[in-house]
This record gives C-alpha cells, structure tokens and sequence, in this order.
C-alpha cells in the first residue's frame, strides 16, 4: 500500500512536473506524474505553456496529497496528485490534452494503466490541447517592442517564471494571447543582498531575501511595468502582486536598500515612499540595518537628546549658511543643525564663494526667527575637522520644506550619498528639483551675483562723521543685525547705503562696570530678538570712536529696544545722553517702573542713593558745556505746571495742518483702546472740539475708567474717559511724524510754591496771557533737562527784544515776583548758568523790596524746597 504525503505546491516547471514544499517551506522536493509527457516548455512546444498554465492557476500555493509510484535509476520520483477537485492528476492532465502517455508506457505492469488509455483517447477523438490540430504555436520574442518600455508605458500581465535573486526576477510578458517574451528584470527601485550560486556564497540575507520573494511570486500572475533599463540593458521593471509592489515588502522587511541611480526611473513619488520604508526599517534595525539601530538614540554635543527620527520644535536664532542654522529650543537651549543633503556654497570652493553670502541671506530672509519644525533624518559623526552634527528636515509651521525650497532657489546642491548612508525620503524629489534650478540657472547655476561690499562706516570717527549728516535728516533706516556685541552694541549692515556701522543705544550708560551677570543677559535677550534680524534704526550722533549713537527698533515695533532694557533692569539712563533722545520721556518711565519693581540691577535699590556727592558732581561738571541755541517758536500751551509747550517754526510744522486733516478724516474708523496701558500712544478726544489727537497715556485709572492723556502735538493735558482714546494706525504714529509740542521749562525758574494756591495761580495767568499763541524766541541752554522736558530755556518776546535785547519773559516773571530763583538741587548743567543767574537773583532781591507778586506779604521761600 501507497504512504500519502501532504505538502504545498510550489511552483509548477511543467504539465507533468511540480515543485513541493513542506507546509513550513524548509523542505522540498520534485514530483514528476506518472506515465505522463507534457510538452516543454524551455523549447516551445505545442501548447506546452497553455498545459502549464493548468496546473500553474490550479495548484500554485494550493496544499495537496501526493503518493509516490516509482522511482527511476537517478532517484527521480513519480507519482500521482489528488485535490478536493480531482481524485487523480494524471486523469485530469489526460483528461485536457495538456500530456499524453509515454511512449514507453506498455512496459509498466499497472491495472490502472488500461484506465488512463481511455482517458487519453477520450480527449484525442474531441481534439483538446495537444491534440488540436488547429493549433497556433506561441511566438516568442526576445526584447518588448521600445513603446511598452518607459515610466508611463502601460502594465503588462506576467508570470515570475523563476526567482533568480532578491531584487531580479525571470519573467514571461504576456505581450498578447500569442506572444510572450521572456526576460529578466531587475526590480525597481532597490537592490538586496547577493544571494548564493556555483561560484559564490551568499551575502547575509541573500538567500532568506531570494526565499521571501520566491515564497510570494513564484510562478504566480503579477503586472509588470517596464521603466528602463540600466547601463548594463537590463530592463528595470515595477512587480505589482495583487497584494502590492514587492519592493515595498523587501524594504519594510530589512531585506532590500535604497538604489539611487533608478530614482528618474522610478519617480518621486514612489521613491519617496521607498526611503521612508527603508528609514523605518534602518530605525527598527532590521536585518541588513541591525548594525544601525543602535546609532538611532544619541546625545548631543550640548548635551541635548538627538533621537534619529524625533521632531523638533524651535525657533531659528542663527544662520551660519544656506545648510546650517542654530535653533533656539524651547528650553533656551541652542543647537547647530545642518540640512541633510544639502551642500552650500563654500567660500573655500571658487566656484561656489560668489554664491556663499547671497545664500545666506536668502535663508535668513526665509527663517531668521520663524518657528520651524526639525526632524532629525541622521546624525554625522564627529571628527578631527568637524563636529559631531543632526542632519535635519526643515518645515515651516505651514509645513513648507525648506530643503527642498533652498535646492530650488539654486543656493545648495544636492549630495550624493554614498552606499549605506541614510538620505531623506524626499531625496529623490530634491534631484528633481535641483534639475530644474539648473535648467532654470538659478543661485549657484546661474550668474555671479555683484558682490557686496559694505563700506565700514565706523572704521573711525573721522570716516563716521561725514555720513552722521545724512542719517539724522532721515527718520528711520533699515538694515540687518550682522553681529550683537552686547546688549547696546550691534553691528548693522545697511545693504541700501552700502554701508556698515556700529550702533551704539543712545540713552543708556555704559554697561562695562556692571555686574557681569546681568550684562550677559542683556547679551542673550539683545541676541535673541536682535540677531540677524531686519531692523530700523535712528541715528543722532557719533561717539568718539566711530559708533553712531541711536536708537533701535524691530519692523513691528514703535518702541526703541532701550525701553526693554530698562523695564528688565538690564540697563540704566545716563543723564546727558538721555537728554539727546526723543524717547527720554519713556525710558526714564522703564527705568522708575524697574527701580520700583527692584528687578535686574535694581534689586537692591534704596531710593536715597539717588542723592548726587559733591565728588560726583563735580565729575560731571568737568564733561559738561553749555552751547546756547536759538529757535523760532511759538508757545502752544501753557501747562498746569508752569512748564510751556512749543511749536518750533520750521518744515515740519509746516506739514502739521495738512496731517490733523488728513487724522481728523479718518478718525471715526479707529478701533477703541480695549486695555490702555500707560505710556501707550493712542488718538484721544480733545474736550474743547470732541476731535481726535495723537496723545500719549500719562495715567490709566481702571476703578474710573479714566484715562490722563498729554497732546503730543499741542502740549495739553487732560483727564478724559477711557471710552474717548481709539487705537491710532501706524501711518499716524510718531516713528512716521515726530510729536509737534516741545515742552520746555523756564530755565532757572521756579513756581511760587503750590501751598500759596493764588500765587501759583497769578503765575500761571501771567504766562498765559504773556506767552500763550504768542511768537517768541526760544534759547534753548540744554536738551532734555529731566525727564519729561525736552528744553531749558529763556524765552524772548520779538517786540520787546526789538528795543532791549537783555530782556528775556524769563526776567519779567521774576522782576513781576511771579517767579522764584532756583537755589537748591541745582543740575550740573545749571551750575554752568551762573551769570544768567546771578541777574536773575538781582532781579530777585529788588522784587522782594518792592514785595511785588507773591512777595507781597514777605518770604514765601520756606514753604518748599526751592
């Protein structure tokens, strides 16, 4: 009696011929049928693939029963096959033409061979399969015709006929019902591991990558797209199984890599899907990748963790060039990253050094401060010559690949890597991209850009001086953050100018004997929001090596960068530069805010160390001079505190008409002020008209919802409600037009003092009615004598100087005894006056002979501090 085997069927060679395996696939064997010859296929025979086909679709993959009939003198088995479908596959074959009986048949001793006779004349006498003498032989080609080959050329039906390795296979194209080519092709798109043969080992994973591909395709019906071809004319072809492209399962699998040199074949897109897979397989250290997993989870230099595949959310701080940049993460710290797959421009290539800067300023226009998101694709290791670096995947919060946009402006070209270094999955798309740039001839393919060359403006104050005229006729400048020495010293590029130069924070003492802590903060928060930025900046002055003295803003901003400084407590007012700039006002506010707060520098502050020494005073008298400068004016308004406010008569007073007109047209549409804030410069209702006007907000009442607001451009202080200040538009701002009112106090003047309520009063009438609308001459003795005040001066009336030069309103008040010679905390600059006040005394002492004003009734000079 027979022994039945069971087993799963392989592959089928031919109508009588099949390849098993065990139900595990670790054995196999070859079972011929018995008594049978089916026409062979390797030579074309008569329906020799139509027989094939039979049993191909009928058994391939399918488990089966077997028994062994005989052996012959070489071993080789024979023996019969059953299914749920047939009892006998000899029967069936028979029964279909697809093989007839051996030509030796008669000299088996068999009772069943009798049986299989009939069959086999059943199927000659109805003229099946073999036995069709109408018949057609298939025509086989040896190459496609060149129109079925390329990435849109169309499918073809196929049958893998032999797995020859991982990545190449055998196939037959089903050109049409009557020919066929059979070829071999590589499949496209990645390459395995060699696999073993007679006259080499295998590779590791050679032959399990041959038995993964041979256990999912052999012998079973695939489409076939040919794409090309390589440079040896073997066809690279795309095999999609029903249940997808091999190729994808090779690599997510860890059998197959990456081949670059297919990537115009294959296309972006499914070549990008590749890398991904392969990525993933490389992360998890599958099989050819094992040695890589562990490089996937490292440390950073810094210090930081770099995980191979980790997304990284940060700010970009610097750029070096146009593939390496510092990102500022969100715990502060910073990090220097490259792009992968980029090369820059390199000042050390000739070629490419024209290129280098323009590249970099293209990032840095792109990124400089912008949230990005990083993914780290790898890392490079470390060596003598470079340090240890991510290489990441840039993307905009948008998620816009910056690797791809720079490779597109032409300002870095793309790496090829070689074997078994990791590449983005979008590598591919960048050579395409990079193709493009080149047949566009933009950045590094195309022209030489001018080259820039930025005069130094500050070499010296000699070569700073001629360019200080220009500057300060203009009201703001833009440039670029080249470099933050500290947190008031920044080198700025102005590319419009030509120029480079040295900026120096105009209203701030010098930092250099401060406490170093808080100068290295000031540092990191002036890098921070400074570095490599675009920036305006105002210029009024130039020290004494060549650094333009001035103010610096960010393109949103109307508040110069001291005001930041100062509320942090990371700088503090120097009393004579101070008074040079026009925002004195509001840093002096962001230095008492800090003083109150006891924040940065201040944090030990004791108001009494305000009071000045002697020694210090006459430290700053050695650095003062009093230079007078006279001034067409007209007094505007007189203020509640006997300082006056001026409009100076020259070409910018000249255009205020025309501005409130155009602000007075518009007025209705500006949005309310819904969280007022003190200092803030917003469009308030003037009481006397109801129209609006630029105003700065001087005190914010919340329990009252009232607001104390002064007209920068009339001087006039009011309280009003909060529901009368609008939003002012940035067209209307102060950076656009510079505030109209000066305010200046009388200088070496004094009030009556306040407790005297009707002598404070005739002195205000007194001002109001001699200067109020009025046309004067204003000498002007120093700038910005404390904060708030713009002007020191004496103030002269045309028609009374027309026949007595010396006598100025500032003499009149005190010779009326309206106003009262400063005699105590006098300002250095003051000291200085001391003609000017000695006449004044005189004028003084003749009031109180005379007890004209208010001293009338005696001395009134005890009741306050004078």
């Amino acid at each position: 009696m027979v022994q039945i085997f069971f087993a799963k069927v392989k592959s089928v060679l031919s109508a009588d011929t099949l390849v098993l395996t065990s139900a595990t696939g670790t054995q196999e064997r070859i079972l011929s049928l018995a008594y049978l010859q089916s026409p062979r296929l390797q030579s074309n025979e008569k329906y020799a693939f139509e027989a094939r086909e039979l049993l191909r679709t009928l058994l391939v993959g399918k488990q089966i029963k077997f028994w062994v009939l005989y052996k012959n003198a070489s071993n080789r088995e024979f023996g019969d096959v059953s299914t749920p479908i047939f009892q006998s596959l000899i029967e069936f074959v028979l029964s279909k033409g697809a093989a007839k009986l051996k030509d030796n048949i008669n000299s088996f001793d068999d009772e069943d061979v009798e049986h299989i006779r009939k069959v086999q004349k059943e199927a000659e006498i109805a003229k099946l399969g073999i036995w069709d003498p109408n018949y057609k032989r298939i025509d086989l080609v040896e190459r496609p015709n060149a129109s079925l080959i390329g990435s849109d050329a169309e499918k073809i039906s196929s049958i893998v006929e032999k797995v020859l390795s991982g990545d190449r296979l055998l196939v037959r194209l089903l050109l049409s019902p009557r020919q066929h080519c059979v070829i071999p092709v590589l499949i496209a798109g990645i390459k395995t591991q060699r696999s073993s043969n007679s006259t080499e080992p295998a590779e590791e994973y050679g032959d399990e990558a041959k038995s993964y591909v041979e256990t999912r395709l052999l012998s079973r019906s695939v489409d076939v797209q040919l794409l090309g071809e390589s440079l040896s004319g073997a066809l690279v072809a795309k095999i999609i199984h029903p249940n997808g492209n091999i190729a994808d399962k090779l690599l997510e699998e860890g059998f197959a890599e990456v081949v670059d040199w297919q990537s115009s074949l294959v296309g972006v897109r499914e070549m990008s899907v590749f890398r991904k897979e392969e990525k993933d397989a490389r992360n998890l250290g599958k099989r050819i990748w094992k040695q890589q997993a562990s490089a996937s989870s490292k440390t950073n230099a810094d210090g930081s963790d770099v995980i191979i595949g980790k997304r990284i959310e940060a700010v970009v701080a610097r750029i070096i060039s146009s593939d390496t940049m510092v990102l500022r993460l969100k715990d502060d710290k910073e990090i220097t990253v490259q792009l992968i797959s980029l090369r820059a421009p390199r000042m050390s290539d000739p070629s490419t050094a024209p290129f280098a800067q323009a590249g970099k300023e293209y990032v840095r226009q792109k990124l400089i401060g912008k949230h990005v998101d990083a993914t780290v694709e790898s890392v490079r290791e470390g060596n003598e010559q470079f340090e240890e670096r991510p290489l990441v995947t840039i993307r905009t919060s948008a998620g816009h690949n910056i690797n791809e946009d720079i490779v597109s402006s032409g300002y870095a070209s793309v790496i090829r890597h070689r074997r078994g270094e990791i590449k983005p999955d979008y590598w591919d798309g960048l050579i395409e991209t990079e193709s493009m740039a080149i047949k566009g001839k933009r950045g590094i393919h195309g022209k030489i850009p001018p080259s820039e060359n930025l005069v130094d403006a500050s070499e010296n104050a000699l070569r700073a001086k001629p360019y200080l005229f220009s500057f300060q006729s203009r009201n703001k400048i833009t440039g670029i953050v080249d470099h933050v020495f500290s947190g008031t010293r920044f080198r700025i590029n102005l590319p419009k100018e030509g120029v480079k130069l040295i900026l120096v924070l105009g209203g701030l003492a010098n930092a250099s004997n401060r406490n170093d802590q808080f100068s290295k903060k000031a540092l990191e928060l002036a890098g921070k929001k400074f570095y490599q930025r675009d920036v305006t900046v105002e210029i009024y002055g130039v020290d004494k090596v060549g650094g333009f003295i001035g103010n610096i803003f960010l393109p949103s901003s109307t508040t110069p960068f001291q005001a930041t400084l100062l509320r942090e407590g990371l700088a503090q007012t120097h009393e004579r530069s101070l008074a040079d700039n026009k925002y004195g006002i509001q840093f002096k506010a962001a230095e008492d805010e800090a003083k109150e707060k006891k924040v940065g520098i201040w944090e030990n502050y004791d108001p009494s160390s305000e009071e000045s020494s002697p020694e210090k005073l006459a430290e700053q008298l050695k650095s003062l001079k009093i230079e007078k400068q006279y001034l067409d004016a007209e007094v505007c308004e007189v203020l509640d505190s006997g300082l006056v406010a001026l409009h100076i008569l020259n070409a910018e007073k000249g255009k205020l008409k025309s501005f409130m007109q155009k602000l007075h047209s518009v007025s209705a549409t500006f949005p309310p002020v819904s969280s007022p804030k003190r200092n803030e410069v917003v469009a308030a209702k003037l009481k006397d008209n109801g129209k609006f006007y630029r105003a700065r907000l001087l005190e914010v009442n919340k329990a009252e919802r009232t607001v104390k607001v002064q007209h920068l451009d009339y001087g006039t202080i009011e309280v009003i409600p909060q529901s009368d200040i609008r939003i002012l538009p940035a067209e209307f701002s102060v950076s656009n037009y510079k505030p109209q009112a000066h305010i200046a106090q009388l200088s070496l003047i004094n009030m009556p003092p306040k407790n005297q309520e009707d002598y404070y009063k005739e002195a205000i009438y007194f001002l109001e009615d001699t200067l109020l609308d009025s046309p004067v001459v204003a000498c002007v003795t120093f700038n910005n004598p404390t904060p708030g005040v713009e002007y020191d001066v004496e103030l002269y009336q045309p028609e009374v100087i027309s026949k007595d030069p010396s006598k100025s309103v500032n003499k009149e008040m005190v010779s009326q005894g309206w106003g009262l010679v400063k005699k105590k905390k006098l300002a250095s600059f003051e000291l200085l006056l001391s003609k000017e006040r000695e006449e004044l005394l005189a004028l003084e002492e003749q009031a109180k002979s005379l007890h004209v004003g208010c001293w009338q009734f005696g001395d009134v000079e005890g009741d306050e501090e004078l």
